[in-house]
């Protein structure tokens, strides 16, 4: 007997897993095939940076790659969907060619697929050009963009607006989007686009995953509807708990995130610029993940220690005192905050980066949302071994309750899957 068949539709390569993003996609084709029994078709699209050469998870079935559109169509491709006629979000239009849809069409009818999920909002138009058959269709929404670009514009910082694009965009248009005034005009723009987009998602689809409960609250009351459910976000509960044989880093705190990203950017500098000047000059920050070069100009407190990419990232945390980790900016909840506080490592954060956690403050992390607090709390668990080990414990027991992928899985039944 054969295997159900459903066509994944993935807005980038997402092995090997360095983003929050990555990840996501990644546990959730291995939970699909696992957990429900279906073969997956990957549909993906790629850009200069993605090596294809890698051989693709067990879990999927087949791929298809596709290279993410040139910047010269994208331009022909906004001017026509997003301000003559269609009025898309710019996204939309930066990833849409009609050579890619003829191709996810034949590709769709080759395999005739049982179930269908889509991710993100950019990849939708795709999905309207492709046959109405009469199968569970899922878009993977993650969380509200035009509530985390309300959220960019406010925190103004350092990065690239286009975050994922860029890396298809030549380094001038890059520089260019890097002016305030410019990323202003853009966000505000993409904010009223996806606005008024998103009120056509919910007639589209069977349901819509958001990683935060928060979120997907807030998409039913403002459309209506109840097709919005929590997907949220997972840890490898096993991997990330397990002992690791490392020295001890006396005085020392870390963080992990793939900094040419402006969330992660601006929340880096952030920390530079208010944190640690006030704190003892015998502290060590460990900073690891991918770290442009540009950035270094303003990062530039000699207690950071640039690690860039390492084989395992828990030998470098878990040697370290405290895992300090605001987020200046952003929506849903964050990746790297679950995977330290699976490693039984004492998180500080902010507001926003506790976001959409069911968590107590100085419990099962600290939460922070001034500089002053921030600065406490660090001073505070820095002399005290015994707290730092009890939010520590608490952590992890949090996300074995709550962010176990085995766990997370049930949804695919709830929604048809």
């Amino acid at each position: 007997m054969n295997n159900k068949k459903l066509l994944f539709v993935a807005s980038r390569q997402f092995w090997p897993t360095t983003s929050g993003k990555e990840i996501t996609l990644y546990f959730n084709c291995k939970g699909l095939r696992e957990k429900c029994g279906y073969d997956i078709y990957l549909f993906c699209f790629a850009d200069k940076n993605a090596d294809r050469s890698i051989p693709h998870p067990d879990f999927i079935k087949d791929v298809v790659y596709v290279d993410t559109p040139k910047i010269a169509s994208s331009i022909v491709t906004i001017i026509k969907q997003s301000f003559l006629f269609d009025k898309w979000p710019l996204q939309n239009s930066m990833f849409y060619s009609n050579k890619i849809a003829k191709k996810l069409l034949a590709y769709f009818e080759k395999i005739d697929p049982d179930a269908m999920v889509i991710d993100m909002v950019r990849l939708v138009p795709y999905y309207s050009k492709l046959p109405k058959k009469s199968i569970p269709k899922i878009l993977i929404e993650d969380d509200l963009l035009a509530k985390r670009y309300g959220r960019q514009i406010e925190a103004s910082g350092s990065g690239n607006i286009a975050g994922y694009f860029s890396n298809s965009m030549p380094n001038f248009i890059n520089k260019i989007t890097n002016f305030k005034f410019i990323k202003n005009v853009v966000l505000n723009l993409e904010i009223k686009r996806l606005n008024k987009y998103e009120n056509c998602l919910a007639s589209m689809f069977d349901y819509i995953t958001f990683i935060s409960p928060i979120e997907a609250e807030e998409f039913n009351k403002m459309h209506n509807t109840d097709k919005a459910v929590v997907l949220t976000m997972g840890a490898d509960i096993e991997y990330y708990a397990e002992s690791q044989d490392m020295k001890h880093m006396e005085n020392s705190m870390s963080i992990v995130g793939n900094f040419t990203y402006e969330a992660n950017a601006s929340s880096i500098e952030w920390i530079n610029n208010n944190i640690l000047p006030h704190l003892p000059k015998d502290i060590t920050y460990y900073v690891i993940g991918k770290f442009p070069e540009e950035l270094k100009k303003t990062v530039n407190d000699p207690r950071v220690k640039i690690m860039g990419y390492v084989d395992d990232i828990r030998k470098v945390v878990k040697a370290t005192d405290i895992y300090l980790s605001p987020v200046v900016f952003g929506t849903g909840i964050k990746t790297k905050i679950i995977e330290a506080m699976a490693m039984g490592m004492p998180v500080i954060t902010n507001s926003v980066g506790a976001e959409g956690l069911n968590v107590t403050n100085k419990k099962e992390l600290v939460i922070a949302d001034t500089a002053e607090d921030m600065i406490d709390a660090i001073n505070e668990l820095k002399k005290n071994d015994g707290l730092r080990r009890k939010i520590g414990e608490s952590g992890q027991d949090y996300v074995k309750k709550y962010h176990d992928w085995n766990k997370i899985y049930d949804v695919f039944g709830d929604i048809g899957l």
